[in-house]
């Protein structure tokens, strides 16, 4: 603080990031204790420290107590600070579907294995940078929908794996997961929470282009 301050620089605040994703409350704890001492060591060598950046990292979906109660103690902190943050995934994390397509299906080691229109390059490079993982999952299909358009809730599934579509050996967005045993080409997967670090940051790897 002492250096910034022979800079000639005035320090107006400060900004921690907890990461991606956070759904514990000891990261935000831990980062508004050392946040306050450096507001108050910075008011030592007289820098203005007025705002607090609590930064983003928060889930998707409702915030758990512990979370809140780790945040609440920058309300009415008597150091006296504004208060911002970040919540980008919190807001948007859930407020889109991705449609994808089946291109391709075949059998290894008797295992149904899918080729989608979409790819960890693409809209599920989610799975990459955010941690996001399908793996094991067995109740993530919730509904299907057949050729006549009816809805139905009960249907048979198998464990299977789905590909991306750019023919890379790391492309793949989920080896084991349940789908409807009827799955066939030119199906489509509607996939919820795909509202954060999707479409944004899809590249067109190999030249392809997502959904």
């Amino acid at each position: 603080m002492r250096q910034i301050q022979e800079m000639g620089v005035n320090l107006k605040g400060i900004h921690f990031h907890c990461g991606s994703g956070q759904h514990g409350s000891s990261a935000f704890g831990r980062a508004v204790t050392l946040a306050r001492e450096c507001i108050r060591i910075g008011r030592e060598y007289d820098h203005e420290m007025s705002l607090l950046d609590v930064g983003g990292g928060f889930p998707s979906g409702e915030l758990n107590m512990k979370t809140i109660d780790a945040l609440k103690v920058t309300q009415y902190d008597p150091l006296g600070y504004k208060t911002i943050a970040e919540p980008g995934r919190h807001f948007c994390g859930n407020s889109f579907y991705l449609l994808t397509r089946v291109l391709g299906k075949r059998l290894k080691n008797n295992k149904p294995c899918y080729h989608l229109n979409e790819s960890l390059y693409h809209s599920f490079n989610c799975n990459v940078m955010d941690g996001v993982s399908f793996e094991n999952s067995v109740d993530q299909f919730y509904s299907s929908i057949n050729e006549n358009g009816n809805e139905c809730e009960s249907f048979e599934t198998v464990n299977s794996t789905l590909f991306g579509m750019t023919c890379d050996g790391v492309d793949i967005i989920t080896k084991n997961i349940s789908v409807p045993k009827d799955l066939k080409v030119s199906d489509w997967l509607c996939v919820s929470g795909m509202g954060a670090y999707t479409y944004g940051c899809r590249s067109n790897f190999n030249g392809m282009k997502s959904t």
